[in-house]
C-alpha cells in the first residue's frame, strides 16, 4: 500500500471518529433521577449481639470514631464521630442511650481544645445535646475505665490527666456539668455499685470512692498496699460482680477485690499459669472478658518474658472462675490485641488485632468459629458487647472466698 493511501485512510476514519463525536453530544441527554434520602432508624434498644468497636484512629487521630455492627448477621449498622484519641462509649444500662466525651481541636489538628460530652439516641445514631467539660480529659491508648458511667446510669464520670489527676462529673439526666474533684495519687475508675466506684493508686492500694445525690465526690478509704512492687497490676481488670473485680499482674497473677466494706480488700490471689507454663503471659490491650451466667473467664494468652503484658494472644484461655481452674484453650486463627463477651445465654466472644480491619466472632462456649466482619479499620481498639438490661446484683453472684 502507497504512503498516499495509508494517510488518506487514517483522514477518513479521523472524519468519522470526530462526525460521530459531534452527532453524539448534540443528543439530548437523559435526565438525571433525583436521589431519595432515606433515615434509616435501629431498633430502640441494642441488641444482645450488637457490639460497638472503637477506632482510635491512630494514623489520622484527630478522627476518631466507633462501629456498630450486628454480630449474628455481619452488618454494619452504623458509624459515630468521637473526636481527638476516640476512647470508648459510656453505654446506658437499659440499651437505649450512649454518650461520647470527645476532645475537638478548633483547626482540626491544632487551635483551642474543646472536651465534651456528646449525648446520643440508640436507634438513630444521632447526636444531641452537648455539655461542655474542663480541657482535660486523659488523652492515651482506650481503657474501658477511663470514663465509664455510673451503675444507675446517671452520672458520666471522665478521668482527667494533665498530669495532675481529677474526675470530672457530668449529670448524664440533666445533662449538666457537675465539676470537677482532684484524685490525687489515684487514677481511673472501677464501679462497684449504683454511686460508688474505685481506683488504682500508685503505691498498689486501692481507695474506695463514693458520688452523693449531686455528684459530688468523696473518699471513703484506700486499702493497704496490694499489688507488689516487683509485680504491678494492669489497668485492665475484669468485673466479676457488682462489688467484685479481677485484676491481672503482669506475671499473670489473678487478684479477687471485693469493695463490699468501707476500703477494697483481696478476698483470692491464683495464677492464671501452670507450674509448667511459665513462659505464658496474659496481654493485650483488652486482655480479659468474663462471662457472667456461666461464670467463664476468657483471657489473651501469648508466649512471652517479663513485660510483655502489651503483646496481643495467640491463644484463648478459658477458667471457670469459682474452682479457679483452666477448662479449655485454644488457638485464635489470628492473633488478637482485644477480647470481649456478650452477656447472654448464647455468648459469642469477639477478638480484634490492631492493624486488622476485621472483628472475629467466635462461639463463647466451644471457641469454633462463627463469621468474620471485615473490612473496617486496621486500628481497632476496645470492644464493647451491648449492655444486657439486668441489674447486676441479680445476674452476678458474688464469688465466694475459698470456693
Amino acid at each position: 500500500m502507497s504512503q498516499k493511501m495509508s494517510i488518506l485512510k487514517i483522514s477518513m476514519a479521523c472524519t468519522a471518529l470526530a462526525s460521530a463525536t459531534l452527532a453524539h453530544a448534540q443528543q439530548k441527554p437523559e435526565p438525571l433521577v433525583a436521589e431519595e434520602l432515606n433515615v434509616a432508624e435501629l431498633s430502640d434498644t441494642l441488641q444482645p449481639h450488637w457490639v460497638w468497636v472503637n477506632d482510635v484512629s491512630f494514623t489520622h487521630i484527630s478522627d476518631g470514631r466507633a462501629y456498630l455492627l450486628d454480630a449474628d448477621k455481619g452488618q454494619f449498622l452504623g458509624m459515630i464521630s468521637g473526636g481527638l484519641a476516640h476512647g470508648s462509649l459510656q453505654l446506658a444500662p437499659d440499651g437505649k442511650s450512649f454518650s461520647v466525651p470527645s476532645t475537638f481541636l478548633s483547626r482540626g489538628t491544632r487551635g483551642e481544645r474543646t472536651d465534651v460530652v456528646t449525648f446520643y439516641d440508640a436507634s438513630t445514631l444521632q447526636p444531641g445535646k452537648e455539655v461542655i467539660i474542663p480541657p482535660k480529659k486523659m488523652t492515651a491508648l482506650p481503657f474501658l475505665s477511663a470514663m465509664p458511667l455510673s451503675d444507675d446510669g446517671r452520672f458520666s464520670l471522665i478521668y482527667n490527666f494533665t498530669p495532675e489527676q481529677s474526675i470530672t462529673v457530668v449529670d448524664a439526666v440533666a445533662k449538666s456539668l457537675i465539676g470537677e474533684f482532684p484524685t490525687a495519687g489515684c487514677a481511673l475508675i472501677y464501679p462497684t455499685g449504683a454511686r460508688s466506684f474505685m481506683m488504682q493508686c500508685g503505691d498498689g492500694s486501692l481507695q474506695s470512692m463514693v458520688l452523693d445525690d449531686n455528684g459530688k465526690i468523696d473518699s471513703l478509704g484506700t486499702s493497704a498496699s496490694i499489688f507488689a512492687e516487683n509485680d504491678p497490676a494492669t489497668e485492665k481488670p475484669v468485673r466479676l460482680a457488682e462489688k467484685q473485680w479481677l485484676f491481672f499482674t503482669y506475671s499473670s497473677t489473678a487478684h479477687l477485690i471485693d469493695a463490699s466494706g468501707k476500703v477494697p480488700v483481696e478476698k483470692q490471689k491464683w495464677s492464671l499459669v501452670g507450674k509448667d507454663e511459665a513462659e505464658w503471659r496474659i496481654g493485650g490491650l483488652q486482655p480479659a472478658a468474663y462471662h457472667a451466667p456461666s461464670k467463664r473467664l476468657f483471657t489473651l494468652m501469648h508466649q512471652g518474658g517479663e513485660f510483655t503484658h502489651k503483646q496481643p494472644g495467640t491463644e484463648v484461655w478459658v477458667y471457670d472462675v469459682t474452682t479457679r481452674k483452666r477448662i479449655s484453650r485454644y488457638k485464635l486463627e489470628v492473633p488478637a490485641t482485644a477480647i470481649a463477651v456478650s452477656g447472654d445465654g448464647q455468648p459469642y466472644l469477639y477478638t480484634i488485632m490492631f492493624g486488622t480491619p476485621d472483628l472475629r466472632v467466635i462461639d463463647a462456649m466451644t471457641g469454633m468459629p462463627v463469621r468474620t466482619i471485615g473490612n473496617l479499620s486496621p486500628e481497632m481498639s476496645i470492644i464493647q458487647p451491648s449492655p444486657i438490661p439486668v441489674s447486676s446484683a441479680s445476674a452476678v453472684p458474688a464469688i465466694k472466698a475459698g470456693s
